[in-house]
């Protein structure tokens, strides 16, 4: 059976999952049920850009990262989006691939979130964007 590489983007989320837990931090790939507590993080979507020539694979590779908490660990959100955006900036390299993030490619923003009934939450936005080399 032929082993087949990953791609780009499953590459990518990999890397910033295992990224997250290692930073300690409660990670999933969905919105946990309503049990779990704040803060956590979750993968949201990823977006594969990439293009294929005869000789190399290029393109990027854009994946929205969100931490969630409430109205008083306001800090640990901001640290948290933080921490993902200087982990974006500069050369990345993978078991399968390398990368490349510049800081104007990243963005982040923290939100009040009310979609919740009764209950009030930040919304921290991490949008990840990298140059596969």
């Amino acid at each position: 059976m032929k082993v087949i590489r990953k791609s780009p983007a499953q590459d990518v989320y990999d890397h910033y999952f295992m990224l997250s837990q290692k930073l300690g931090y409660d990670t999933y790939d969905y919105l946990p049920p309503d049990k779990v507590k704040y803060p956590f993080v979750v993968m949201s979507s990823v977006e594969d850009n990439k293009n294929n020539t005869k000789t190399e694979l290029t393109g990027s590779i854009v994946l929205t990262i969100d931490c969630w908490g409430t109205p008083k660990q306001r800090l640990t959100i901001n640290e948290m989006v933080e921490r993902f955006f200087n982990a974006s900036v500069g050369h990345i390299n993978t078991e399968n691939y390398s990368y490349y993030g510049q800081a104007q490619q990243q963005s982040t923003r923290i939100l009040i979130d009310t979609s919740v009934p009764n209950s009030t939450l930040l919304h921290g936005i991490v949008t990840v964007e990298l140059q596969i080399q």
